[in-house]
């Protein structure tokens, strides 16, 4: 399971020898992968902003009524087969890569005996194995992407500020790209609590990679751009 996803920032590094842009790369090529689950969440918030001015006529005539307005809600999508869900595709798919790709990052730089690299899932003779043996440092654009942002900044508050950015820059394109959905896939059955809790979900999310290495949050930065392109 954890191998294939190793080998994949293997042949990026064997081409680039730049830790960060191998991981770049890995998630574009992961998004190219879910591209057709990506097409048919489009394709779905498309359908449902076709249905807005039906979906506002049913929010008036059951004004009052929520469970009469969702049961005629799921018969407008039947009618029209749409899945209101088809926006957490993408997402969904996802969330198994999250678990790996944890698992391979904290395996390429898991700590030997003496302190230094010992790199798990790949070939010893490998380019990214001989890189990282007997290292102590994941460098790339100046950051060390085996730490998290807190141990960075922990360490050196001021050397651990282009860290803490990272973070925020993270939330801000969660926030926009939720944004993006949210306009699309509005629905009147929706309460404006539950709107906000969907759209400041993913900053939260953003917020908890803090705690993870920063390599994860240079992957989650490029698939974000990516889903915002789309």
């Amino acid at each position: 399971m954890f191998t294939p996803f190793a080998w994949l920032i293997d042949t990026f590094y064997g081409w680039t020898h730049n830790y960060a842009i191998a991981i770049a790369l890995v998630a574009l090529a992961i998004m190219i992968i879910i591209a057709p689950l990506t097409m048919k969440s489009t394709k779905g918030m498309l359908e449902m902003q076709r249905l807005q001015p039906e979906m506002k006529k049913l929010q008036n005539q059951y004004k009052g009524d929520r469970q009469q307005l969702n049961t005629e809600m799921m018969k407008l999508y039947q009618e029209h087969k749409v899945n209101p869900l088809a926006s957490c595709l993408p997402l969904m798919a996802q969330m198994p890569v999250f678990i790996i790709m944890f698992r391979v990052l904290n395996g390429l730089t898991r700590m030997g005996s003496d302190g230094t690299f010992n790199p798990d899932y790949i070939s010893k003779s490998s380019d990214l194995f001989i890189a990282l043996d007997k290292s102590k440092e994941m460098l790339s654009f100046g950051l060390d992407l085996h730490l998290s942002p807190s141990e960075a900044m922990q360490a050196d508050f001021v050397k651990g500020l282009p860290y803490a950015l990272l973070i925020i820059a993270l939330g801000g394109l969660f926030f926009i790209q939720q944004r993006m959905v949210a306009s699309r896939t509005a629905s009147p059955t929706m309460s404006p609590t539950q709107a906000k809790i969907m759209q400041y979900l993913p900053v939260a999310f953003a917020l908890f990679q803090v705690f993870l290495p920063t390599a994860l949050v240079v992957y989650y930065m490029v698939q974000a751009l990516s889903l915002i392109h789309i």
